[in-house]
């Protein structure tokens, strides 16, 4: 699972502090509140897997989005 200090280290790694970048950074708090406000119970541990799967499934022509989270919480019915 990728780690904030991971997305830290790659980022020293691979661009100059002066670049511009976009960045979007979804967490475990944002799956499991989409899913209480859509009444699906799930666990900490289940929100975690959504997470790691969206970040390595994830499709640039897309991007992720709340519909992505939806559609990984409605998988796990």
């Amino acid at each position: 699972m990728t780690t904030v200090k991971d997305h830290i280290e790659h980022m020293k790694n691979s661009y100059k502090p002066e670049d511009i970048v976009a960045v979007a950074i979804w967490q475990v708090d944002d799956v499991l509140g989409q899913a209480k406000e859509t009444g699906i119970k799930i666990t900490r541990k289940q929100a975690e897997e959504i997470i790691e799967r969206i970040d390595r499934r994830q499709d640039a022509s897309l991007g992720i989005s709340w519909d992505t989270i939806d559609a990984y919480l409605d998988d796990l019915d």
